[in-house]
């Protein structure tokens, strides 16, 4: 009750039954405290019409706010009213229908909508015209509906009609707890100023010490007869009489028939009871406020759900008392749409809280003043590593932001602040999760949850683990410029091999062939290197799809023997290129050109020179008796003896054996093998 700089007795009602006190409560907060209308309009319409409801108790509470007994509309900022304005509002006079009807004429001329006008004005002076009628639900009750939506906008409109709602509440609870006393400090105001208890309506509590005038207790029951009247002509407010030791139903207003479609005439032959107006389950708690009834005199309130007549059922809250001559009076309000939003946000929430504790990203919402979490979803525990109640403790902004590296927490905390001002965001975080000690990329994307003013009451947002993403982004900006140095080395290659096969070549149907295998040879390569170029490229493999693309057949051919190995992407291109020079050169000039021919190929790792080498050997049989050897040097013996020694370090050694061509090649382990 801090808002309001005082707890009201109000609110101190019903010890009994503490769930409805904080109902009413949260009515309050909803519809007069945080309902965006200026507060000292909320507190000067709430007085007015405190008078023409006759609660003496509502009319002196707000009128105790509006001069600063407290705080208007529980607003700490509103300047209250001096109590010489305040009076002002006392003295004007209630409404009657021409009154009325002029003000709806001018309401209903305005041409846009505006706001809500200034105190003391004459546009308030047509809206509290226009609000009392459709207070007390008069005759200009529907004409008062258009004229207020036209003149104000429908925003404004539903504002006001929940905060009349509210105030006929208090109306109804006070006017069924007559021991609600006047709050203290209006009281003293009140003893200090006669005229005013009059106007107030507490000048009868004022001169309880005082003996009473015969003249008095005439005016008070006509005030009290006054009143009664006032009361039982409400619309939405049912009264009940019923015979208290039957508990049969002895009259009502037209409002309870109306709520329940019972008839006058039932009423009237009394075929009516609580008995038969309740369901079954409902008997028991009814039978338990009975028996409160017999020990205090009173009953209530309480809810429970009522029998219409046409056996439907609807929610009802009463209130009522024992009148002492073997009646009881019954106040009953249909709470129907009540119950019915409550079950609907019971059932949103049910809903809201299952999609968090499924969802593998953290749901999170955050008060947006003190910046409190108000729910976080399980899905914390696991990405964040920490046990929720940690985070749940002390300021809660700084337990989040102490789980983060602290370069990252500016950001984490600019991020908010924006969703506070009204903006969504999103933004990157590291933090180190507690469970393993890994660093972990996180990403939120928050929003601001505004009310019906478009104020940002709360901050939501979901945050989800990165770091798997962060990880593939950073692989492939390796990939990308793994390719771009390829590309350029690819370039660079195919040049040489067009230059060098054209130095070599006799004709163009030479250079076409020869060029078209060596580059045949070199996307042989580079499809296996591309598919995953940081894996490496298998030596074996290398080697026996070059011999396969010079049609030789392995173990009648050729056969390969050596420990597994991995060359890295460049060097496999050089390589490779070797030997399909080699296999080239076997099936023109040598193994491959005669039956017997056989290539054995062998590969193992060797030290020399304090270096590790992996040592190829490229043996050909099957040549006895034939030419060997060259007159001239191609470009195969380029590529082996100049190129393969400036691109990979190689050593070359070659030698035309009676059986056949034989080539040593040396190649530098560490430069070429991928680990």
């Amino acid at each position: 009750m801090h808002r309001l700089g005082l707890m009201p007795n109000l609110f101190r009602s019903a010890p009994s039954a503490p769930e409805t006190t904080r109902q009413l409560w949260q009515l309050a907060k909803c519809a007069y405290l945080d309902a965006p209308l200026p507060a000292l309009f909320k507190e000067r319409l709430a007085v007015h019409l405190s008078r023409l409801g006759c609660s003496s108790y509502c009319l002196a509470r707000h009128f105790g706010f509006l001069i600063g007994l407290g705080r208007p509309a529980g607003d700490a900022t509103c300047r209250p009213e001096t109590i010489d304005q305040a009076r002002q509002l006392l003295s004007i006079p209630l409404s009657d229908a021409a009154r009325v009807t002029a003000a709806l004429d001018r309401l209903e001329a305005v041409a846009a909508a505006r706001e809500i006008p200034e105190p003391r004005s004459a546009d308030e002076a047509d809206l509290f015209e226009a609000a009392a009628a459709l207070f007390l639900q008069s005759a200009a009750a529907p004409r008062s509906r258009f004229a207020v939506r036209k003149a104000f906008g429908e925003a404004q409109f539903e504002l006001l009609t929940a905060f009349l709602a509210y105030l006929r509440m208090t109306h109804f609870w006070a006017d069924t707890h007559p021991e609600l006393a006047i709050d203290p400090d209006v009281l003293e105001l009140a003893r200090s100023d006669p005229e005013l208890a009059e106007h107030l309506g507490c000048g009868e509590v004022c001169r309880a010490a005082q003996p009473p005038r015969p003249e008095s207790a005439a005016n008070g029951s006509e005030t009290s007869a006054h009143r009664l009247q006032r009361l039982l002509e409400i619309d939405s407010v049912g009264v009940l009489f019923f015979d208290h030791a039957e508990g049969t139903l002895i009259d009502a207003n037209d409002a309870f028939l109306a709520m329940t479609g019972y008839s006058r005439d039932e009423v009237r032959d009394r075929q009516l009871n609580w008995q038969n107006m309740t369901p079954p389950e409902w008997r028991g708690s009814s039978a338990e406020q009975i028996d409160l009834l017999q020990q205090t005199g009173r009953i209530g309130p309480y809810e429970k759900e009522y029998f219409r007549k046409n056996g439907e059922r609807t929610w009802m809250m009463f209130a009522g008392r024992d009148l002492g001559d073997g009646t009881v009076v019954e106040l009953a309000m249909n709470i129907d749409d009540h119950k019915r939003t409550e079950a609907a946000l019971r059932e949103s929430e049910a809903r809201f809280r299952q999609f968090g504790e499924a969802s593998s990203d953290v749901v999170w919402i955050r008060d947006a003043q003190t910046m409190q979490w108000d729910y976080v979803s399980p899905a914390f525990e696991t990405i964040y590593g920490a046990p929720r109640a940690a985070v749940l403790q002390g300021d809660h902004l700084a337990q989040w932001t102490g789980l983060m590296l602290p370069e990252d927490r500016p950001r984490a905390i600019a991020g908010l602040e924006r969703a506070r001002q009204g903006e969504r965001d999103s933004f990157d975080f590291r933090i180190v999760r507690q469970t393993d000690g890994a660093v972990r990329w996180l990403r939120i994307r928050t929003f601001p949850m505004v009310d019906a003013s478009g104020r940002v009451q709360r901050i939501g947002g979901i945050t989800q683990d990165i770091t798997a993403l962060v990880s593939a982004v950073e692989h492939q900006k390796l990939l990308l410029a793994e390719l771009q140095h390829r590309v350029r080395n690819m370039l660079a290659v195919i040049r040489s091999i067009i230059r060098r096969t054209g130095e070599s070549s006799e004709s163009v149907e030479d250079f076409a062939s020869h060029l078209e295998g060596r580059i045949t040879a070199l996307s042989r390569i580079q499809a296996v290197v591309t598919r995953d170029p940081l894996a490496g490229f298998d030596l074996a493999e290398l080697i026996a799809d070059e011999l396969r693309a010079s049609a030789a057949r392995e173990d009648r051919q050729f056969s390969l023997s050596g420990p597994a190995v991995r060359i890295r992407g460049k060097a496999a291109e050089s390589i490779g290129l070797a030997i399909h020079e080699l296999a080239t050169n076997a099936l023109k000039y040598g193994a491959l050109t005669v039956p017997r021919g056989f290539i054995r190929i062998e590969w193992r790792h060797d030290e020399r020179d304090a270096s590790n080498w992996l040592v190829l050997d490229w043996t050909e049989t099957g040549m006895s008796g034939r030419q060997l050897g060259s007159s001239r040097q191609g470009f195969g013996t380029v590529l082996l003896e100049q190129m393969l020694p400036y691109d990979v370090g190689a050593r070359v050694a070659r030698r035309f054996e009676p059986s056949g061509l034989r080539c040593e090649i040396w190649l530098p382990a560490d430069g070429i093998l991928k680990r």
